[in-house]
């Protein structure tokens, strides 16, 4: 019997809108085609199971689709020698009509981002597993499907296209309708199917509704059950009931990877013309014979200097993935880079000639050993194909022929004459006419690919960001210097005006507009602020070391806690006015503030022994539960875990000895760019970020690996909104002069658009309207001497000076400025902003030459 192998070619496609269609029916099928399945095959099946049920398939000439795990149980990635991949060799180039499709278990659970990147492994796996097919070939494995679990609520798998896979199959838990979802980009996914159970006798096989498709599922996972030929029994009755329906005409049966050429998916396979211009062209853009008859055909293509030497294999372009957004602005286009390797945390090194715009480098690779998609280093992966001399119709139709996305490269230099240019448009012509082929511009293809939403776009505005925040020691002039000593003398006016004699306490705010008045309660917050300021004080040479360690002396005492539940613990808050006078809660966020600057206070005065016995008092062990650190209220204990406070908090409790769980520590394992993807979406399920306690870490305890590229997130996109609209974003939290009086600001990474959120100590609704966000968003005149002193940029300079003309009172520095009207809370000022601005310039003046 002859035997057809069914092995398809088929790649990725473009476009950006999500779902196109949910239906159950398909129009066109002229008989019912019925996609044979078998699951469960992984390191442990039995070879001699398998073999039977394959060959009973293989013997009656029916594709059968294999879902293989390419993983052992330590999900390591099978050898080419194991006796699962050594059989499934064996049937791929025996022409048996098997195709493979790997089993990636969560798929559906993950982001766009993590399926790329999963889905990228996954076939890389696969492919190494089978690496012995295609040395024999001589070809690429083609693997257009993937597996996964069936879930309640399945991500959008538009990304899985990155990697050439553009249907998914959601393996069902019991026998239900086909039901499908297809994409813009060419992603299709299949639910339902009919789960097949060998055991049972054909009647009582289940019988799902009419339908024009249906997925038959075996699970390998059950063929152990019985002896190898009682399984070939079982398995050549089922398949020859399949052969009896399409002799019959009442079953088409086909592989999976024939999906979309069989329906109404209106699938497409893109492809991109990359012109290499001639080394003597008088521009890289310059018109030649070749793109003259492009640009008449009306053909997109991609342009620029043909390279030589090792960079000719592996051509690497930087591409944009978003269209400039104030007018006037031509776009930016595609342009060569170099890449180098990978840093020690996996991100990939390059070199380019131009500013990087927010975009993705693309790697076109001609080897066959490449894996195609998103890998670790963050870098696509795209197949090229290169047309070369000697040009011949026939290799002019190879290189445009096939079902999977390729990028051509041509030479202008191999295009001069009547002959090459009259065979190159008979190919471009056919390819034309083909239905599923689309000619498209590298950046469209791209953006069809890649991971797309609030949080990958604001990854790849920020990669672009990057090089411009490299930091430098920033060489001060007597002139800056001189302004940084005079505006720590104004902040230090509130700490020496307002700092209670006999307690030693400051107030949190301070009203000084007619009827205004001292607000006498402090947070551990506050007072960890007040410590620090009153260190940086000491480092600035605004007050010497006794008058530093009296003041010292004062506080200390107020800060031993008090008892309640068993349990000594920082009180909430304390009385400015009275001594040792506050409430029985514990707020884990302020308490983690008040033992970093503990730390800070250990390490800058001889205060060491006093410190470790204050802090050995405190019951935090109690809690301390799982690694999650928990507030106090009435008694009752609640996780602090969730909250932008805690990774600060878990650092600050590890300097004392405890250990504690961070939501920001999520790099272990990863490389730098699936890490900082990782960390952005643990973030904003949490919350919007400001520049504290972000910013405070750095001053405090040493800016750690996530906060460091949270601070870049957030100054980039400042510095982005500044740049489209000229207005100043310094967002942070802190107290205002009006109801609701505290408002938490900060960047809300999951908005569809860029979105400055805020919020309330109450969480009150009506102060989150738009509104009232607009009228009320202001900058934090603390944040803006943090982003000076941590962050040199001419943008951070430009914060600096504005809160300096703006926000001097008598009293320190007002709170506030509000971005739409430009007033400042003048009136209106407070201990954590005149403190930490007393930080972040000490940390200027003594780090800086």
């Amino acid at each position: 019997m002859k035997r057809r192998c069914f092995l398809k070619s088929l790649g990725a496609g473009v476009a950006l809108i999500p779902v196109k269609s949910f239906a159950t029916d398909f129009i066109g099928a002229v008989t019912p085609q019925t996609y044979p399945v078998i699951t469960g095959i992984d390191a442990t099946t039995s070879v001699p199971h398998l073999i039977a049920a394959l060959d009973s398939f293989w013997e009656r000439n029916i594709p059968v689709t294999c879902v293989v795990s390419p993983f052992d149980g330590d999900g390591a990635p099978l050898s080419p020698q194991h006796p699962l991949a050594r059989v499934l060799s064996g049937y791929l180039l025996g022409g048996s009509g098997i195709e493979v499709a790997p089993l990636t278990a969560d798929l559906a659970t993950l982001s766009q981002h993590f399926q790329a990147r999963r889905a990228h492994g996954a076939l890389a796996a696969l492919r190494e597993m089978l690496s012995p097919v295609e040395r024999t070939l001589g070809l690429p494995i083609r693997v257009p499907t993937l597996a996964c679990h069936d879930v309640a609520r399945p991500a959008s798998p538009m990304a899985v296209r990155s990697a050439g896979v553009f249907n998914i199959l959601s393996l069902p838990r019991a026998s239900a309708p086909i039901v499908s979802q297809t994409w813009e980009n060419g992603v299709a996914r299949l639910f339902g199917g009919r789960l097949v159970d060998l055991f049972q006798t054909v009647e009582a096989a289940p019988e799902l509704p009419a339908a024009t498709q249906n997925v038959d599922y075996l699970s390998a996972t059950s063929f152990a059950q019985v002896e190898v030929d009682d399984l070939k029994a079982l398995t050549d009755r089922y398949a020859q009931r399949l052969a009896q329906q399409e002799v019959d005409g009442t079953a088409s049966l086909l592989p999976v990877s024939d999906l979309q050429l069989r329906d109404a998916y209106d699938f497409k396979r893109s492809i991109c013309v990359y012109v290499q211009s001639s080394l003597n062209a008088p521009a890289p853009d310059a018109p030649s014979a070749l793109t003259r008859l492009l640009d008449r055909m009306k053909l997109p293509y991609l342009q620029s200097p043909a390279l030589a030497g090792p960079s000719a294999s592996q051509l690497a372009i930087w591409v944009p993935t978003e269209t400039p957004t104030t007018g006037g602005e031509p776009p930016p286009q595609p342009h060569p880079v170099t890449l180098t390797g990978v840093s020690a945390t996996g991100a990939p090194l390059l070199t380019t000639t131009r500013p990087l715009s927010a975009g993705i480098a693309v790697r076109l690779d001609v080897d066959l050993a490449s894996h195609l998609g998103i890998g670790a280093d963050g870098v696509l992966t795209l197949p090229r194909r290169d047309v070369d001399a000697p040009i011949t119709p026939e290799s002019l139709q190879a290189a445009f022929t096939g079902l999977n996305d390729v990028v051509v490269v041509l030479r202008s230099d191999d295009f001069s004459d009547d002959s090459t240019l009259t065979a190159l448009e008979h190919a471009l012509t056919r390819a034309k006419r083909a239905p599923v082929t689309e000619f498209t511009s590298l950046e469209k293809m791209t953006q069809g690919m890649i991971p797309n939403g609030p949080l990958p776009l604001r990854y790849r505005r920020v990669a672009a960001t990057q090089p411009e925040l490299t930091l430098r020691k920033l060489q001060l002039s007597e002139e800056r210097r001189a302004e940084l000593l005079e505006d720590a003398q104004v902040a230090w006016r509130y700490l020496e005006r307002f700092t209670h004699p006999e307690t030693g306490l400051c107030p949190s705010t301070v009203d000084s507009s007619p009827g205004g008045r001292l607000h006498e309660a402090v947070t551990m917050w506050d007072v960890g602020s007040h410590i620090n300021g009153l260190v940086a004080a000491k480092q600035i040479g605004l007050i010497d070391k006794q008058r530093f360690e009296t003041a010292i002396r004062k506080i200390l005492p107020n800060i031993a806690g008090r008892v309640s539940d068993d349990r000594r613990l920082p009180q909430g808050w304390i009385r400015t006015d009275r001594t040792r006078w506050g409430n029985r809660n514990f707020d884990a966020s302020d308490a983690g503030r008040l033992l970093a600057s503990l730390d800070n206070l250990r390490r800058h005065s001889d205060f060491g022994d006093q410190l470790l016995k204050l802090v050995a008092s405190y019951d935090l062990d109690q809690v301390i539960i799982d690694g999650e650190v928990h507030s106090v209220t009435d008694g009752k204990l609640h996780s602090a875990y969730v909250s932008h406070s805690a990774h600060y908090v878990a650092r600050a409790f590890r300097r004392w000895g405890h250990d504690v769980r961070s939501p920001y520590e999520v790099f272990e394992g990863r490389s730098e760019p699936d890490g900082q993807m990782a960390l952005l979406e643990a973030v904003a399920t949490i919350g919007p970020i400001g520049a504290e306690p972000l910013l405070l870490e750095a001053l405090e305890l040493g800016m750690s690996q996530e906060s460091a590229y949270l601070a870049d997130v957030l100054f980039s996109t400042q510095l982005e909104d500044f740049r489209e609209t000229g207005r100043l974003i310094c967002v942070s939290e802190g107290p205002i002069d009006t109801s609701p009086w505290f408002l938490y600001q900060g960047l809300q990474l999951d908005a569809e658009t860029r979105t400055w959120a805020m919020d309330t100590v109450g969480q009150e609704t009506e102060y989150r309207t738009p509104e009232f966000r607009d009228e009320y968003l202001a900058v934090s005149s603390k944040a803006a001497y943090l982003w000076s002193a941590l962050q040199p940029h001419s943008y951070s300079d430009r914060l600096r000076a504005y809160v300096r003309e703006n926000a001097k009172t008598e009293n320190g520095y007002s709170s506030s400025i509000f971005v739409r009207s430009g007033r400042a809370t003048r009136n209106y000022t407070d201990l954590n902003t005149n403190s930490v601005i007393l930080q972040a310039i000490a940390h200027q003046l003594t780090t800086s030459g």
